[in-house]
């Protein structure tokens, strides 16, 4: 039990690198393209590639997860988002800029279903949230210090080099991830209609649906607040400080929510995306700092709540020798948002000249959906 728990935490830590370096460079792109010249729709566009191989490779690497190696593929990732990073350092048009987010989509399809899986894999009976509130708690650190760095990086060494130095701080991940030995589970020897029964669950269905209208919401968002702040003559530390107050916010109460999760994981899912709804309202009010920080306190409360919540929604009745596929197929949620949130965020923008009409967009997404989750919610627990 103690190896089990090193070898969890292990991954936590890795998991948390991880993320620490993917969000040193995520902020800085749609400013990078702002620098280039690059056209509203364009930085959407560029934004949302990563989703194009994200969502074709996630279930693959969620069936390969389940039946080779989840540490090997988590490693693999790792290679893959440097090789994108040394694209991204070398790029000189927005076309480069979408092949490096392309290779990105590749090593996130392989590492995230593979790391949300092995929580779920050391998790003791009971209490899949709250080891899934842990994982997220790690997920939420790396968003939480990544965009600080990469603001602060960025106006010291400038875009190209910051990117070229994060290809190689992100390959010192590997080892931590190589002294690990795996919990066993069960390998399924094809694709049955057992294998595939989880996609039918309705809990499975809202939590998937869920992180899709979030994402949709907050990468649209995000891909024009920091163009707007651009702009505006605010540094790229600004909207470093953005996204990592509501990070970090989101920590405080991750492990809580996958506790609560356990027992309720559809309530809390639904308080999570009116929390993030009320945000993104704050966000439209404020604009800019100092006011809008303010937005990133209220938004990291939402997302801390949402994220564990959904995730055990989704996953805590998977069957075991399906939590790869499972897990693939729900962070593809995300991949849906990132694809198409930033270019129909970005032909608004481009059609009415106005950065107002993606703030006021946002906040009646998740609105939506946490009243119609709302009913089931209060009829349902775990």
């Amino acid at each position: 039990m103690i190896d089990m728990i090193s070898y969890n935490w292990r991954l936590n830590i890795a998991t948390m690198l991880f993320f620490t370096f993917v969000q040193v460079v995520v902020p800085l792109i749609p400013r990078y393209a702002v620098a280039m010249g690059i056209q509203p729709f364009m930085i959407g566009l560029a934004s949302s590639s990563i989703s194009v191989t994200a969502i074709t490779f996630r279930p693959i690497g969620g069936l390969l997860s389940d039946k080779w190696s989840r540490k090997n593929l988590m490693v693999i990732g790792i290679a893959l988002v440097s090789a994108s990073y040394i694209v991204l350092a070398l790029s000189r048009s927005v076309d480069t800029i979408i092949i490096s987010r392309l290779l990105e989509g590749v090593a996130v399809a392989l590492f995230i279903p593979s790391s949300i899986a092995s929580a779920i894999d050391y998790a003791p009976q009971g209490r899949v949230g709250e080891f899934l509130g842990w994982r997220s708690l790690t997920i939420g650190a790396g968003f939480s210090l990544g965009p600080a760095l990469g603001g602060f990086m960025s106006e010291v060494l400038g875009y190209n080099n910051t990117f070229m130095i994060t290809a190689l701080l992100v390959l010192t991940i590997i080892p931590l991830i190589m002294s690990c030995k795996e919990a066993p589970h069960s390998v399924p020897p094809k694709l049955t209609k057992e294998y595939l029964v989880g996609l039918r669950s309705l809990r499975f269905i809202l939590a998937f649906v869920s992180l899709m209208i979030y994402s949709v919401a907050w990468m649209g968002l995000l891909t024009f607040l920091s163009a707007y702040l651009k702009l505006q003559n605010y540094g790229d530390l600004e909207i470093g400080l953005f996204v990592t107050i509501q990070a970090a916010t989101s920590l405080m109460i991750r492990v809580f929510a996958g506790r609560a999760a356990d027992v309720r994981p559809c309530l809390t899912t639904s308080m999570g995306l009116f929390v993030i709804s009320v945000a993104f309202f704050a966000v439209y009010l404020f604009e800019v700092p100092p006011l809008l920080y303010i937005a990133s306190l209220i938004l990291g409360l939402g997302s801390g709540i949402h994220i564990p919540s959904s995730q055990t929604l989704a996953l805590a009745k998977a069957p075991a020798n399906s939590r790869g596929f499972l897990s693939s197929i729900y962070t593809m949620g995300l991949d849906v948002g990132n694809l198409s949130g930033p270019p129909l965020f970005g032909i608004l923008v481009e059609s009415t000249g106005c950065y107002q009409v993606a703030f006021s967009i946002s906040p009646v997404l998740p609105l939506i959906l946490a009243l119609i989750l709302l009913p089931y919610a209060l009829k349902n627990k775990t």
